[in-house]
């Protein structure tokens, strides 16, 4: 067709086109940019599980005391990246910050200890426990704390790149619509843009993406409310029940809840009530509620990423499936994608789409 034939003149043009703009999208942007491509950045106004997300880079599973999937390896990719851009802007996006794990029973004193005794965990895991000291706190027990973990400012991180994307004329700020992609073997049209490749990054959304709609992602929501508490005085996250972070002027982000039944992406008062009755568990101060979000989540059965080219087109690509550890997940994931486009390198059979090819095979055709 004439517009590949010509697309090297093209303004137009562009070597991938990246649909959606949480963490997934920005860091397969990133690692794009890195490897000098041309890429358009598609997103509209649909919110994004990325936007909501507590920030906490953490891979240390603090109800088992054990680590996440591969998170060791996840979490040294991360840190780097993510200061990179602090490089980049000339913006504070990650800071290290501690978490102080509030026991509710001595067996959960005892399983620390007893997770102390693995050697993997000996980066993440303070031996010593410490005693409350702070009067707003109702700790039962004595208190755990991590190592090595840390804050993402998620939302400035997405906004300064986005504004940076705006400049330079790679960023269309639309809700993307599949009857307007034509996907062709030398490359793909979006309404006036072409490219080389597309690669799908839209979170729980996916359920919509007719190239992608058969894989067993599945949305999972998750609200968090903002208190104020000015006598709570807290510089640390804590984990009771929930995370309680602390943000500025005396306010605190707490949660997230978890929910695979739901009806709409709008917060709820049944999410906000316990939510606040598990901070009258964690604290004994005054509060008010001033803020609540809600963010659908993409998780997988097998809770690992999904990573990939489509079955049948191979310049159409997904980055999704990263649930509750997007944070962990994306720097790596995103990389390995680039790589395997770009420099033919495989991706591992864990995170790999081809996993679930057998359900392509079985779904309807496009």
């Amino acid at each position: 067709m004439l517009f590949f034939i010509t697309r090297y003149m093209d303004k137009n043009h562009f070597d991938v086109i990246v649909v959606g703009f949480g963490l997934s999208g920005l860091t397969v942007t990133k690692r794009l940019e890195e490897q000098n491509k041309k890429v358009l950045v598609i997103s509209g106004q649909f919110p994004t599980a990325s936007r909501v997300a507590g920030g906490i880079c953490n891979p240390v599973v603090l109800k088992k005391f054990n680590l996440a999937w591969n998170s060791e390896e996840l979490y040294k990719n991360a840190v780097p990246f993510y200061k990179g851009f602090q490089q980049q802007f000339q913006e504070t996006f990650y800071i290290e910050k501690p978490i102080l794990k509030i026991f509710n029973s001595i067996k959960e004193q005892n399983d620390w200890f007893s997770a102390l005794g693995k050697p993997i965990l000996d980066n993440f895991l303070v031996e010593d426990l410490m005693v409350n000291k702070n009067i707003s706190l109702n700790v039962p027990h004595k208190i755990g704390s991590t190592k090595h973990t840390g804050l993402l400012y998620v939302a400035n991180l997405l906004n300064s790149y986005k504004e940076c994307l705006i400049k330079i004329d790679c960023f269309l700020e639309e809700d993307f619509t599949f009857t307007d992609l034509n996907v062709e073997s030398e490359g793909v049209r979006y309404k006036n843009y072409s490219a080389d490749n597309i690669i799908f990054c839209e979170g729980a959304y996916v359920n919509q993406n007719p190239y992608f709609n058969y894989l067993p992602i599945e949305g999972n929501k998750g609200e968090y409310i903002t208190i104020k508490a000015p006598n709570l005085k807290l510089d640390d996250i804590v984990k009771g029940s929930f995370f309680m972070i602390p943000k500025e002027n005396d306010t605190y982000k707490v949660g997230a809840t978890y929910s695979r039944d739901f009806e709409g992406v709008d917060p709820t008062n049944s999410a906000k009530n316990q939510l606040i009755e598990k901070v009258k568990q964690m604290i004994n101060c005054d509060f008010e509620v001033i803020d609540q979000e809600a963010g659908v989540r993409p998780t997988v059965t097998d809770r690992k990423p999904i990573i990939g080219s489509h079955p049948k087109y191979a310049n159409v690509y997904i980055s999704n499936g990263f649930g509750s550890r997007g944070i962990l997940f994306a720097p790596t994931v995103s990389k390995q994608l680039v790589e395997a486009i770009y420099s033919d390198k495989e991706i591992p059979k864990e995170i790999n789409v081809s996993r679930f090819y057998k359900d392509f095979d079985e779904a309807p055709s496009l």
